[in-house]
């Protein structure tokens, strides 16, 4: 259950950042990167169903919703208080491909900008 609910902590995390609300803080400024991080949270959740530890019954659905619950929970509070601090790694993720390009296309820029 454990696996399960780092799985959907994550997955909420995913969602919230393509959120109207948090997708700034984030830094998913285009609209595709918003639809890839909501297909992956999507994944997440579906590989925390399938990781479940029981056959596909009752007892499954029932840890995936206690494993969901427990995780949204979490992730609201953490939100609720610093979403930039919970989003930052996030952001580091999507903004570090156009600062690379930058990088590649300005070398000149960048050597002066260090000094």
């Amino acid at each position: 259950m454990c696996e399960g609910f780092v799985l959907c902590a994550l997955a909420f995390v995913l969602l919230a950042a393509a959120s109207h609300r948090f997708h700034r803080d984030a830094g998913a400024t285009s609209p595709a990167q918003r639809r890839w991080l909501r297909g992956l949270g999507a994944a997440l959740i579906l590989v925390a169903l399938l990781r479940a530890g029981t056959a596909i019954d009752g007892e499954r659905w029932v840890r995936l919703l206690v494993c969901a619950s427990l995780a949204a929970v979490m992730v609201v509070l953490t939100l609720s208080v610093c979403a930039r601090a919970v989003l930052y790694p996030l952001r580091r993720l999507l903004t570090r491909r156009s600062w690379a390009s930058t990088r590649a296309r300005d070398p000149e820029g960048l050597v002066a900008a260090r000094g």
